[in-house]
């Protein structure tokens, strides 16, 4: 195999290993020092039209929570590619962290996707 492209491949293997431990940080960032709380999917709309990122895009959970007793309504930081509204009025579990503007929904989406990236991040090091 000529030189240039094993020099290619590792240096894609490490961009892939670097983009899964980036995943799983970004996660678990927003999880720390949050609450797992119980919530009811409101509405499922298009983040760029309520989200103040520029850029921000796909669609998002509209989610009512209860916190001390007080009603709160925030969206999740999924992005789906299509509407949603058929999950309207079904619960899900979300973290909730007072610092933050938006809720985490608890799935485990995040930690396959890392997976299968540093799964390929380790193929493409081990090509001889």
């Amino acid at each position: 195999m000529p030189i240039q492209l094993m020099i290619f491949y590792r240096v894609l293997g490490v961009v892939f290993l670097v983009l899964a431990a980036l995943a799983l940080w970004e996660k678990y960032r927003t999880v720390r020092g949050a609450v797992l709380l119980p919530g009811r999917i409101l509405e499922c709309r298009k983040a760029r039209s309520t989200s103040p990122r520029s850029g921000a895009g796909g669609y998002r959970y509209l989610v009512e929570i209860y916190v001390n007793g007080e009603r709160l309504e925030r969206e999740t930081n999924d992005s789906f590619w299509f509407d949603h509204s058929t999950q309207k009025g079904k619960s899900v579990q979300v973290w909730y962290n007072p610092a933050s503007d938006v809720l985490e929904r608890k799935s485990v989406d995040t930690e396959l996707l890392a997976l299968v990236i540093g799964a390929a991040g380790v193929a493409l090091l081990l090509i001889r």
